[in-house]
């Protein structure tokens, strides 16, 4: 590890890695493929090789439809995705490469403690941001050919969003925050809607719960939704998508 640091603080212009986070439906490929101009960079993410593993698998990729056993099943699948994607990684640390990073940001801890690892091996970093309200995360996710359940795409936003200050604190200038919304997009939130649209025509069922595990899991769904309203009393500033491709160009160099 001390020979790559060496070698790469020797390099004129070191590499970069760029973070890109949001949640389900944000449009990261989109951003990946047509702003940041990917095919310069390595991109780093478990969901492509997951995919590919799920189809093969023959389980095919509406997550939101299956039971426990296929949920096992597919547990499994993203088990060998993340190890097959690390090892991604690796190598493209060890040659060097620009890299993107393509995840939610969901869990800023590892996020950051990998942005600074990268930063000791001599890359610069960056981070791009999408925001989309809540109702157009779950009616992309509905559209895809993988989808995931309707709580996780909601947990995911939350998540997402709760962590929109520290990333713009941790990058600074490096920070962008992307609009993705469509033209007229729905931007409230009725928990009614929601579990009408989205929960109720999910035909997926986990293992049965006990009463005491209903009340939970009633309680948690509450707080959920109870945090999405609350974020949603202030929408954050993000820049449109022609002001995004300006700067990251000029990142990129």
């Amino acid at each position: 590890m001390i020979k790559l640091i060496n070698l790469l603080r020797e390099t004129k212009q070191g590499p970069k890695a760029i973070f890109l986070a949001g949640p389900a439906g944000a449009g990261k490929s989109f951003i990946s493929k047509q702003i940041i101009l990917s095919g310069k960079f390595n991109v780093i993410n478990s969901d492509d090789t997951y995919e590919e593993l799920l189809k093969a698998s023959g389980l095919g990729m509406k997550q939101k439809d299956f039971g426990p056993e296929e949920l096992s099943q597919a547990a499994k699948l993203q088990a060998q995705a993340q190890k097959a994607t690390k090892e991604k990684y690796s190598q493209a640390l060890e040659n060097r490469h620009d890299i993107i990073i393509d995840g939610t940001g969901a869990a800023s801890g590892p996020l950051l403690k990998k942005k600074a690892e990268l930063e000791e091996l001599g890359y610069t970093t960056f981070m791009v941001m999408i925001y989309v309200s809540p109702m157009t995360s779950l009616e992309r996710n509905a559209g895809r050919d993988r989808s995931l359940m309707p709580a996780i795409v909601l947990r995911t936003w939350r998540d997402v969003n709760k962590n929109i200050q520290t990333y713009e604190q941790a990058f600074g200038d490096n920070f962008i925050l992307l609009n993705n919304d469509p033209a007229g997009a729905d931007k409230s939130f009725d928990p009614a809607i929601v579990k009408r649209r989205f929960f109720d025509t999910s035909t997926g069922k986990g293992k049965e719960k006990t009463p005491e595990e209903m009340m939970k899991r009633a309680q948690e769904a509450a707080d959920l939704n109870q945090s999405i309203t609350d974020i949603l009393k202030s929408e954050p500033e993000a820049i449109d998508i022609g002001q995004a491709k300006a700067k990251i160009q000029a990142f990129i160099g």
